[in-house]
């Protein structure tokens, strides 16, 4: 299953006229096999050997089709361990299980990914489980997966000694990689946005957007701002905002802008995060933002992430 989920509301002040659109995400379908897998030492039913023949396995498969090997990750496994002890407890395969969706558990791990897979099965052997996948075509697609380089693999067994079941786990991700290249992502939630916008910003650059320089005084009221707003974000309540910071811009004597625009999106992998090309005319002058933890309306941990965009004269 590939996760994504963003939403995005825009609005621009004229100071005095404002823009609205949005988009909604799509709910991917579930992808899930008949036959499964074993976990890790979290627990006393879970081996290293059986995880890692999976992975060897995997990966044989894949290098067979000219793909390149997947790396194994530890905290990807400890996702996967989690997950297909959850599901040898319930004594059933699912994705979904208390814990949250792959995408919220991914979240509450701090990894964060451009793209995340996930497959689950349950057999007595983890080749069983390995062949029972390939059977499905959803999930022989993510084991030959082009777009992601991790794999956490977790196998358990069924706590009841007379139950010789195994639940097993895979996901698959490409991690989601910060300003260097590196997969690191900063543990502040605001570092973290800021160094994903700044990239942002700096596309928009090259397309002729403007300069769009990182203004403290716009981050500042962006961090004071973004904690007033509420979910589902509306047209009024973002005008409200736009007023409010606008009238903070005067105070400070900001008079180089003709008029200032608020992005505000809620996003549940950072990776999903962009800017709209709204200034072809090149005057983006500055940016602000600020981002807040939240639980949006399918309960699952995001992030509403508030970016102040101020226009030239």
């Amino acid at each position: 299953m590939n996760c994504r989920s963003t939403r995005l509301w825009i609005v621009a002040l004229l100071l005095g006229a404002c823009v609205l659109s949005g988009g909604l995400p799509g709910r991917a379908p579930e992808c899930r096999a008949a036959e499964g897998l074993p976990d890790y030492p979290v627990n006393p039913y879970a081996t290293i050997t059986w995880e890692q023949e999976l992975l060897e396995i995997t990966n044989r498969q894949r290098m067979e089709q000219g793909l390149a090997p997947l790396v194994m990750d530890a905290q990807l496994m400890a996702v996967a361990r989690s997950h297909s002890m959850g599901m040898a407890r319930q004594g059933f395969i699912s994705h979904d299980l208390p814990s949250g969706s792959l995408q919220s558990r991914l979240v509450r791990a701090g990894y964060y990914s451009e793209v995340a897979r996930e497959n689950v099965a349950s057999a007595r052997t983890v080749h069983r489980a390995h062949r029972a996948l390939l059977e499905s075509p959803p999930h022989k697609s993510n084991i030959l997966a082009t777009d992601v380089t991790r794999i956490g693999i977790g196998v358990v067994r069924h706590p009841s000694l007379c139950d010789k079941y195994l639940y097993v786990t895979e996901v698959f991700a490409r991690p989601l990689e910060v300003g260097t290249g590196s997969a690191a992502v900063p543990d502040s939630p605001d570092a973290m946005v800021r160094s994903l916008l700044a990239e942002r910003v700096h596309d928009l650059r090259k397309e002729g957007g403007g300069p769009m320089d990182s203004d403290p005084l716009l981050h500042e009221i962006a961090a004071k701002s973004v904690d007033s707003l509420s979910l589902p974000c509306d047209r009024t309540q973002i005008r409200s905002l736009l007023a409010a910071s606008a009238g903070r811009l005067q105070e400070k004597g900001k008079s180089d802008l003709s008029r200032l625009e608020a992005v505000v999106q809620l996003v549940r992998n950072p990776g999903n995060l962009r800017l709209p090309a709204r200034n072809p005319e090149g005057r983006a002058k500055s940016y602000g933002s600020a981002v807040r933890r939240v639980t949006d309306d399918q309960n699952q941990p995001a992030f509403l992430v508030l970016t102040l965009i101020g226009i030239g004269r």
